[in-house]
């Protein structure tokens, strides 16, 4: 035993004494049941000793800020044929029409609430059963008048919002013999294991 060393106490640096001294700051005395003592009582245990005498102690001003986080990238935004999430034979084969569409949502007759509601829960359960590529039927629109379809216009953009865009790796018109551009075949990022 006495051959051992005792370990060295580290001094702290200016700025931890600093980042110490304001935290202690908003600490506040509790009894033993953990409420709080007002501020002219003191420890129920010292109740027959007088107060010490506070010392006056200089509070340092200096303020340490918290490290401020990198920031989050954006992500890109998606648009059709944008495919950040895939190598670039999927991106072509989705494209393509090539990919084996697993699953289908057509939203015709839908008001723009009911299928963003629809569209989101389409696309969160096939995300979670580990569904690949689906394909959106829109629609596309008022033909004889020659506007797109609203849906046809609004889908693409609610891929890029939250929380969609975290189930999306990127989409493209389908082929004319799935609806051609009154339909959209998007494929699905793969599921992350739960820890």
């Amino acid at each position: 035993m006495g051959g051992e060393k005792r370990p060295r106490r580290r001094h702290l640096s200016a700025d931890e004494k600093a980042l110490w001294d304001y935290v202690t700051q908003s600490v506040k005395r509790s009894s033993a049941d953990g409420t709080p003592l007002p501020h002219d009582q003191d420890d129920p245990d010292d109740a027959g000793e007088p107060a010490p005498t506070p010392k006056k102690t200089r509070v340092r001003q200096r303020l340490i800020e918290p490290p401020l986080l990198p920031p989050v990238p954006n992500p890109v935004p998606l648009s059709h044929g944008t495919t950040v999430g895939m190598d670039r034979r999927t991106a072509q084969r989705l494209r393509r029409g090539k990919l084996d569409v697993e699953a289908t949502l057509d939203l015709h007759g839908h008001t723009q609430a009911a299928a963003h509601r629809t569209l989101e829960r389409f696309l969160h359960d096939g995300y979670m059963a580990g569904t690949r590529t689906v394909l959106v039927i829109t629609g596309k629109g008022d033909r004889l008048g020659g506007r797109p379809g609203i849906l046809r216009d609004t889908v693409p953009r609610w891929f890029n919002e939250m929380p969609m865009r975290q189930w999306v790796a990127g989409f493209s018109y389908a082929a004319p013999k799935d609806g051609g551009d009154g339909a959209l075949y998007v494929r699905l990022k793969r599921r992350k294991p739960s820890r």
